[in-house]
This record gives structure tokens, C-alpha cells and sequence, in this order.
């Protein structure tokens, strides 16, 4: 069963996934979130970067507008998949153990925290 996002840390990411069909959906989404809520909205990239296996734009925020965030992204997402973690220090467990979705999980590229 795949994990629900939990807000018990203090900072956290947010990364909406898309593919060239649903690029302009997803800026969409991002540009409506940093409008709507505390949030700095970054770059839309259109190719595969860091651990990510699918173009991503990442949303980072703190606690305090974590549960206004996650629930408005479940319902806003239409089918785009959202990856959600805290930030710790620790990338290795920020992308495995401290991470949730918002959809359907896909496989990260983590060798680059294991070197």
C-alpha cells in the first residue's frame, strides 16, 4: 500500500510528474499552488533530473502549509502523480522512508545517494 503524505517534519518537496502531454497541465498546477499557497515553485523540467525517472517540477514548503497543500494537490493533481517528502539532511531516507505520493509511486533513481 503506498504511503499518504504525514506532516511531521519540518520543510518538505513536493514534485508533480508529467510527460510531454501533460507539461502544460503540470505548470499549470505548480503556477496555481505558488499563487494559492506559501510555496516557492521551481523550475518545470522537461527531461528526467536527480533521482526523479519523469520531467518534474518541484514545490518546496514548510509545515505550516503542509495540510492546506496536500489535500488541494490530491484534488487539483487530475491525474498527474505527486511525489512528497520531508527534508532532513538525510537524501538517502528523505526520498525512501520519509517519502508519500499522491497517485500512482514510481521508482526512483537512488544510486546517486548510495555513492
Amino acid at each position: 500500500m503506498t504511503q499518504r503524505p504525514v506532516n511531521i517534519h519540518h520543510r518538505y518537496h513536493a514534485h508533480i510528474y508529467f510527460g510531454p502531454g501533460t507539461v502544460e497541465q503540470a505548470r499549470a498546477l505548480a503556477n496555481r499552488a505558488g499563487e494559492l499557497f506559501k510555496v516557492s515553485v521551481g523550475r518545470v523540467h522537461e527531461r528526467e533530473v536527480g533521482p526523479h525517472p519523469r520531467w518534474s517540477c518541484q514545490l518546496s514548503f514548510d509545515s505550516a502549509e503542509f495540510d492546506r497543500l496536500i489535500p488541494w494537490l490530491e484534488s487539483e493533481r487530475k491525474g498527474l502523480d505527486v511525489f512528497v517528502h520531508g527534508l532532513t539532511g538525510d537524501d538517502l531516507a528523505d526520498h525512501t522512508t520519509h517519502a508519500s505520493w499522491l497517485g500512482e509511486p514510481a521508482e526512483l533513481k537512488l544510486e546517486m545517494f548510495r555513492r
